[in-house]
């Protein structure tokens, strides 16, 4: 601790040197000069004293005895005072120069100070701008670093990406050239199998002449009995009789007239396609129909005439079967893409309003 302390206060010792020596340099011409003129002027100041005490001897001497040659040496001696006078004015006429010299010298040493401080501080702000720079350079190159990490990976990808495309290319123009031969051979089976085709029409027209005629004539035949039947139905339904009521057995009345349909009421094309199914409703006067065009249609037929009102839509085939429910507010639909669909029908003056449905 000992040896601390006494290197503490040498080194305390040595800064204050050399302060003194650092702040004293500029000016030593100055200071020397400085005490050089007092020196001086201690000098003359004694001198002074000492000649002034001469002077009173000589002037004490010069009253009592009255020689001329004292009143000389008095005379020079009054001279050399006044030169002495002359020089200790001066002396501190210089001592007033150099002190006014030091204090324009401490303003501008201490400006030089100030300036000094600035520069210390912007170089500090300098220093402090560079690191920041510096650690700005170094994430730009380690950021660079990555994306040539990544080019060179994205290179590498597109290079494989590319032979794998070359290879796909040719395995392309192989595939290719294995369909058009394979195209070309199927061209050459279905000619033959056309050949061979035209061949057994031919045979089969030939010998098959003789049963399309039989067929026909049978047909022909056919169609006569079927006429001579409906003409036969016709006159009997055209040809009432009258029962009387005691031909019946008790409990059973008379039979009814039975007449066949003899014209079409209505007639009109429900669906684009096939109607697949077809159900009156419960209720009114309404028939359900389903077609192969993927649509239920709502029908009024109570007029005499057909009116839409409503499509039913939802199914993804053909509806093949239709039904109500007992009130007439459900219609269940069945199609081809394996389920079964439920719409709801809210009827307000024979008029659809409203339509939903749900999948079962």
């Amino acid at each position: 601790m000992a040896t601390d302390s006494g290197n503490w206060r040498d080194n305390i010792l040595k800064q204050l040197q050399n302060r003194n020596k650092n702040e004293t340099y500029c000016f030593q011409d100055l200071i020397s000069q400085h005490i050089r003129v007092f020196e001086n002027a201690n000098v003359l100041r004694t001198e002074n004293l000492q000649l002034s005490i001469q002077n009173e001897k000589l002037s004490c001497g010069v009253g009592t005895s009255g020689d001329s040659g004292q009143q000389e040496r008095i005379q020079q001696l009054e001279k050399k005072l006044l030169n002495q006078a002359d020089e200790l004015a001066e002396l501190h006429r210089r001592k007033g120069e150099n002190a006014q010299q030091i204090i324009d010298l401490n303003v501008k040493v201490l400006e030089k100070d100030k300036l000094l401080a600035a520069k210390d501080m912007s170089l500090a702000e300098n220093a402090a701008k560079i690191i920041s720079l510096n650690a700005e350079v170094s994430l730009y190159e380690k950021s660079n670093q990555e994306l040539k990490y990544l080019n060179d990976t994205l290179r590498d990808e597109h290079q494989a990406l590319q032979m794998a495309f070359t290879s796909l290319e040719e395995k392309l123009r192989k595939v290719q050239d294995e369909n058009r031969q394979m195209v070309e051979r199927l061209i050459k089976y279905k000619a033959k199998d056309a050949d061979r085709m035209n061949e057994e029409n031919d045979n089969f027209l030939n010998d098959g002449a003789k049963h399309i005629t039989t067929v026909l004539s049978t047909f022909g035949l056919f169609r006569k009995r079927h006429a001579k039947m409906q003409k036969e139905i016709e006159e009997a339904c055209r040809e009432p009789r009258e029962v009387s009521p005691n031909t019946f057995p008790e409990g059973f009345g008379p039979v009814c007239q039975l007449t066949v349909p003899s014209k079409i009421n209505v007639k009109f094309d429900a669906h684009e396609g096939e109607v697949n199914a077809i159900k009156w409703s419960p209720v009114d006067r309404i028939v359900a129909t389903g077609g192969a065009d993927r649509k239920v249609k709502l029908w009024d037929i109570s007029k005499g005439t057909y009116e839409s009102k409503g499509v039913l839509v939802g199914s993804n085939a053909g509806v093949m079967a239709v039904d109500f429910d007992p009130t007439g507010a459900l219609i269940l639909g069945a199609s081809n893409d394996y389920a079964s669909r439920v719409w709801t029908v809210i009827d307000q003056r024979l008029r659809v309003s409203y339509l939903k449905y749900c999948k079962i």
